[in-house]
């Protein structure tokens, strides 16, 4: 369309500008006076064009009544939108004279309301209804001169919060002009996705430890009565959901009515679904006047699972999913876990030979579990060992090798954010026989896990030192001497006892 503005005075219509805010979205503010108008040409025709958008994300853009935004200006463009313009009239149906100032000062006041009902005090001709907005959200209808009326009046099942009715004057005055061919930009709310994220919570870090995943799901203004409200959360084998698989179930912080949801699981696809849905009662409570009144609150819910195996990867996948007049998809998280195995042998021994069977370990936290080397790590014994499975402390096998199948790693979500490794630290309690146990700051080994279901290759090489065995009689030089001095006494002591015989004979005779 052609944009007109004109300069051409027109003292006696003292008029009140509609300012950009008015278009946008229903308010009353108004433009500064501009210093001159002309006259209004009641003999050319006008349009509207709409610009549909969601909310902005940023703040601050504001778009232009007497032309098009200029390219990323706005994000988020709505298609299928249908807005219907009504001639505003006088409460019996006259036209409203465009030459009197009390006519604008009039529509100062005006506050439409959501149900696009005439304005107290007014009447509203027959709608004209335009164009479904396009792929850009734009659409534009002709108009003649006069004031309407602009209802939203059908949306896509997406849009939530449908955007408030506003007053339009053909032509509409703006920087000291008349705009014949008028821009607003009306914006859309839609369903929000649910926020999903990773609880530490009860998390042990060893497998089979709980994992707890909090999801909010903010209540979205609704157009309509709602008929279905559902958060669930879907998780595949390696996650097993505790008892319900719902730890609790809270509005702002509150815990929720219990007689407003219900809580059910069922397997699709081969994981299994853990749903809260709104009861009756809840619905209800959703839809209670005045219109919209739970909107904005959140809910959050706590879905709570065991993690049970590793899989193929050791990286668990997961989302969650709204479900009201359509199904919103959460953000994805993710949980990655590894493995650990050491090796054990004899000091001193390499490759196949020296491997040693009857290790015991015990496997615990770092204190610094992100450290850039893992060989200092201290271990956080005030927690505690770490219990994998059932099991809380491991031997090495036959074959001399440790194997601690299930440790946490990392989540997309708390830090290190998705660290590809770990600290742990590991306590020899038990040598294999014949071997000493280390003792004292030498039983830790500082140990790295990586995110992964099995090592490529064994973590880490353990070593012990055989003990040492009883002394035994030597044979050799030293011991030929003792010999020696041994049998030489022997003779000694036998010349002595000839000796004395031989005296004690002379002695009898």
């Amino acid at each position: 369309m052609k944009k007109h503005t004109s300069s051409r005075v027109l003292a006696a219509l003292g008029v009140v500008a509609l300012s950009t805010l008015a278009i946008a979205g229903g308010s009353s503010a108004a433009f500064a006076a501009p210093a001159e108008y002309g006259n209004i040409d009641f003999t050319e025709t006008g349009s509207l064009t709409v610009h549909k958008y969601l909310h902005q994300a940023a703040p601050g853009a504001i778009g232009d009544i007497s032309e098009a935004p200029e390219p990323g200006t706005f994000t988020h463009p709505v298609e299928d939108v249908i807005f219907t313009v009504y001639p505003l009239t006088q409460s019996g149906g006259a036209a409203l004279d465009m030459t009197a100032p009390a006519t604008w000062e009039g529509l100062r006041a005006i506050q439409p309301n959501s149900a696009c009902a005439a304005p107290s005090g007014y009447s509203l001709g027959t709608g004209i209804p335009m164009p479904a907005t396009g792929a850009d959200g734009v659409s534009t209808t002709s108009l003649p001169i006069g004031f309407y009326q602009v209802c939203e009046t059908s949306a896509p099942e997406r849009i939530t919060e449908m955007s408030q009715p506003f007053i339009l004057a053909v032509p509409m005055p703006h920087e000291g002009g008349w705009v014949y061919d008028v821009h607003a930009y009306p914006k859309n709310g839609e369903t929000g996705a649910p926020v999903k994220t990773v609880s530490t919570l009860d998390r042990t870090n060893g497998l089979g430890s709980i994992q707890n995943f909090p999801v909010t799901q903010q209540i979205p203004r609704k157009v309509g009565d709602w008929t279905q409200f559902a958060i669930s959360d879907a998780f595949d084998a390696r996650l097993k959901p505790v008892d319900t698989g719902v730890l609790s179930v809270e509005l702002d912080g509150t815990a929720l009515d219990t007689t407003y949801y219900t809580v059910s699981a069922a397997i699709v696809s081969g994981k299994t679904k853990v749903t809260v849905a709104f009861t009756p009662a809840g619905l209800e409570w959703l839809n209670a006047e005045p219109r919209n009144v739970q909107a904005g609150k959140t809910i959050e819910i706590v879905f709570t699972t065991k993690v049970v195996s590793l899989g193929a990867d050791g990286v668990i996948h997961n989302t969650a999913e709204f479900s009201g007049d359509e199904t919103v998809e959460s953000n994805e998280v993710t949980v990655n876990w590894g493995s650990v195995e050491l090796l054990k042998r004899a000091a001193g021994t390499t490759g196949t030979t020296g491997l040693l069977e009857g290790a015991r370990f015990e496997v615990y936290n770092a204190v610094t579990p992100y450290a850039a080397d893992c060989t200092a790590a201290v271990a956080d014994v005030a927690t505690g060992p770490i219990t994998v499975g059932t099991a809380s402390t491991f031997t090495s096998n036959a074959s001399g090798v440790v194997a601690i199948p299930g440790l946490f790693v990392s989540d997309s979500v708390n830090p290190s954010v998705d660290a590809v490794e770990r600290c742990y630290v590991v306590k020899e309690i038990a040598a294999p026989t014949g071997y000493l146990l280390p003792t004292g700051a030498a039983a830790f080994t500082g140990v790295t896990v990586t995110a992964g279901a099995t090592p490529a290759v064994l973590n880490l090489d353990l070593v012990n030192t055989p003990v040492d065995g009883p002394d035994l009689p030597l044979t050799g030089a030293n011991g030929q001497l003792i010999l020696l001095y041994a049998g030489g006494a022997a003779a000694a002591i036998a010349v002595g006892l000839v000796l004395v015989n031989r005296r004690r004979a002379r002695a009898n005779s």
